[in-house]
């Protein structure tokens, strides 16, 4: 008998350790589902997130009302119609994104910066397959504000946004919302299917076309182009052109230009034109 006691005290502590190694074991998972949320949320608040003031600051001085003057056909002849769009400054040269159909047609185009000064700007190029126009403005005197370019394949749905431009005439105008869809097929001036456009549910309104939707880090990643509305107005479904596209198609344009003053014209980079799409912005 006194042989056994002792493996019987040895097998009782051995089934202690082990019911305290489970209790261990669940008390660690326990807390590891407790972090798990926190860590989560951790992640959540650390996402950049839209600071309107601070970006309109930094970014507002870049953003430009552009006025076009066109002549049309009408019954009693041909007359002078005004129309109005908005525009980002893309370098210190004096080179302006905007949207094509905001600048097609044009007899004359004028550009208002934020500072209220006026000038004048010709035509560089524009694509009426991708909705992408160029205009350049003399820089004698003035001092520009580029925008900085994103990259438009790192967005994400739920990611915050402001849009500026000049919605109704109300030129500087900034309004707030998210990146509410990717992948979306729009139509471009001459009915190309413009594809990966960005949809939000910033306000974007009737001349806000052409005007830039910046991320939370002050970087464009979309040029504002369309809406999706019954009224005629914002009804939270806009859309931008990926400032990708925009990259491309914009380097073309330039280069196409480089070309026509030497003579050198790269037949795939002339210029296109076409009607503007019936949801233009």
């Amino acid at each position: 008998m006194s042989e056994a006691r002792p493996r019987v005290e040895s097998l009782a502590l051995v089934a202690l350790a082990l019911v305290a190694l489970a209790l261990v074991a669940l008390a660690l998972a326990a807390c590891a589902a407790a972090l798990a949320p926190a860590s989560s949320l951790a992640a959540e608040l650390a996402r950049p997130r839209v600071d309107p003031e601070a970006i309109y600051a930094r970014s507002g001085p870049g953003v430009v009302t552009i006025t076009v003057v066109s002549v049309i056909n009408s019954y009693f002849g041909p007359r002078q119609v005004e129309g109005e769009g908005s525009g980002f400054i893309l370098d210190r040269q004096g080179n302006i994104v905007t949207n094509q159909h905001v600048v097609d047609g044009a007899e004359t185009i004028t550009v208002l910066l934020s500072d209220g000064t006026k000038v004048a700007a010709t035509l560089v190029g524009a694509d009426a397959s991708t909705d992408v126009a160029v205009i350049r403005i003399s820089t004698a005197g003035l001092t520009l504000r580029p925008l900085v370019l994103g990259n438009s394949t790192t967005v994400r749905p739920g990611q915050s946004v402001v849009a500026i431009g000049t919605p109704f005439g109300l030129s500087g105008t900034i309004t707030e919302g998210i990146i509410s869809g990717l992948g979306r097929t729009i139509s471009a001036p001459d009915r190309t299917p413009i594809t990966g456009a960005l949809q939000t549910d910033a306000a974007i309104n009737e001349g806000n076309s052409g005007g830039p939707l910046i991320d939370a880090a002050g970087k464009v990643i979309g040029l504002n182009a369309q809406i999706n509305s019954k009224s005629g107005g914002s009804e939270g479904v806009g859309f931008a052109i990926p400032i990708n596209t925009v990259k491309k198609v914009v380097a073309r344009l330039l280069a196409a230009a480089r070309g026509r003053s030497t003579g050198r014209e790269p037949a795939s980079a002339r210029a296109s034109a076409g009607p503007p799409p019936a949801a233009a912005a």
